[in-house]
């Protein structure tokens, strides 16, 4: 998912063939934001292969030639944290649950992958990082907390030193309604 000025652009980058090429993003010249969901980029094994959206994203931000453009969102939903159980009731949150170490380890994984992810598209073009959790109320607070720590680790490692600002953590609470 791509989103600028209120143009929004579906696809699917593990399906891109040599149709890349044909994802331009230079003649909008108002462009600002370019927001992505987290799961595209997905939870890959980090057997050190190159991941199949970081191609996409590089071409998609070489193509950028706004003088407007400066930022890059993940959009993060309930179902892209562990911790997370979905309900069965369509109108009903999800509820927070405890996680096994193992689940604790494979979301720092996802998180580093990701990060890794982002640092080479970020050699493509300077942009500021926004890590945007968009859940539930009730687990507003447990995400905004496992992205800012997903952050602090990744600052911790050096990771964001070729950023010119630091990422920061936004939280777009969806209210339930009961």
């Amino acid at each position: 998912m791509i989103f600028s000025q209120g143009v929004y652009v579906s696809t699917n980058p593990f399906a891109v063939s040599s149709s890349i090429q044909d994802f331009d993003l230079s003649r909008n010249e108002s462009f600002r934001t370019l927001q992505i969901v987290a799961s595209c980029i997905g939870r890959m094994p980090n057997d050190g292969s190159p991941h199949p959206t970081s191609s996409f994203l590089s071409h998609t931000l070489s193509t950028i030639t706004s003088p407007e453009f400066s930022n890059v969102v993940v959009v993060y939903r309930s179902f892209d944290f562990l911790g997370v159980e979905s309900s069965e009731h369509p109108h009903r949150p999800p509820l927070r649950r405890e996680i096994s170490r193992t689940e604790e380890a494979q979301e720092v994984l996802w998180h580093r992958r990701l990060f890794e992810v982002l640092r080479g598209v970020h050699k493509v073009r300077d942009f500021k990082l926004e890590l945007c959790a968009d859940v539930w109320e009730p687990v507003g607070e447990y995400s905004v907390g496992i992205l800012k720590q997903a952050v602090a680790e990744e600052k911790a490692s050096g990771g964001f030193d070729g950023f010119s600002s630091e990422p920061f953590v936004t939280y777009y609470p969806r209210r339930t309604r009961l």
